[in-house]
């Protein structure tokens, strides 16, 4: 029995002695290389920094006056921008005229296939400007649009009804001359019937309008409202000049200064005369008759 343990004992120091030296021979193995380059001390790479960009002012709404009153010839409320035409694509067009009373008048070759655009900014009251195209009763003549303009003449067929702008019942607007916004029905029913027919836009990027860069943008930069109206021959400007009056009201219901401008549609040229073809074929000589025996 003490041989039997002598020999395990024998057989463990072995062992022992061979994995000692077996760790003391080994070289050890080199470390993997990193793909990327150990940033310490001493060997940091510079980055770029990239310059903060101008921040983009938000819209921000006015602060209303509330201490400002209307007063006989000092209306406080919304002040139009821009009082005009623009071709079909938005790009605005310039005034062929000013007078020194300061209208313009644009000219419409048509009379028709051309854009209205009406913008404004808060008055002197600081209301927003207000964007109702359409506040109408038959039986109530305090009912009137936000964007209020009135026509000189008759555009398209004078239609008495109120904003027949579709189809199959399309018509056109009714005059009121001298321009007045008394609160009376026939007023009150002008205005809607020509206000229904324009869009609102409230974003310059969204406007019905270019600039000169293609871009859609209000004609005035210090515009915050746009009205446009696409002028259809249903409702087109007659032969001669038209005078154009238009105000606004702001959310407190103040109306704005008017603004006027005209616009004038030449009379068409008269057509060419067809010229008469002439008597027989051109260039075709009469044959002679031929000699008999």
């Amino acid at each position: 029995m003490q041989g039997r343990t002598l020999w395990v004992v024998s057989v463990v120091a072995g062992v022992l002695y061979g994995c000692t030296a077996m760790k003391k021979d080994a070289t050890p193995a080199p470390l993997p290389t990193p793909a990327h380059p150990v940033v310490g001390p001493g060997n940091e790479t510079p980055v770029p920094t990239v310059p903060p960009g101008t921040p983009v002012a938000l819209p921000t709404r006015p602060v209303p006056n509330p201490n400002v009153k209307a007063t006989k010839g000092k209306p406080i409320g919304p002040i139009v921008t821009f009082f005009g035409a623009a071709k079909a694509d938005g790009t605005p067009l310039e005034p062929m005229s000013v007078g020194k009373d300061g209208i313009a008048t644009f000219k419409t070759p048509a009379g028709a296939g051309f854009l209205l655009v009406v913008e404004a900014k808060p008055g002197l009251s600081n209301y927003e400007v207000s964007r109702s195209i359409f506040n109408y009763d038959a039986n109530d003549p305090t009912k009137q649009p936000d964007l209020q303009i009135l026509s000189s003449n008759d555009l398209g067929d004078g239609s008495a009804e109120v904003c027949d702008r579709r189809r199959p019942n399309i018509g056109g607007v009714p005059a009121v001359n001298p321009p007045s916004f008394n609160k009376t029905q026939k007023v009150s029913d002008a205005l809607n019937d020509l206000a229904c027919r324009f869009e609102v836009f409230v974003d310059t990027a969204s406007a019905c309008t270019t600039a000169k860069n293609g871009n859609f943008a209000f004609i005035n930069p210090e515009s915050s409202t746009q009205f446009g109206m696409i002028v259809a021959r249903a409702w087109n400007f007659p032969v001669g000049t038209t005078l154009l009056t238009a105000r606004l009201l702001d959310t407190e219901g103040n109306p704005g200064p008017i603004k006027q401008i005209k616009l004038f549609h030449p009379k068409p040229a008269p057509p060419k005369p067809t010229p008469k073809p002439p008597k027989g074929p051109v260039g075709t000589p009469t044959p002679k008759p031929l000699p008999t025996r």
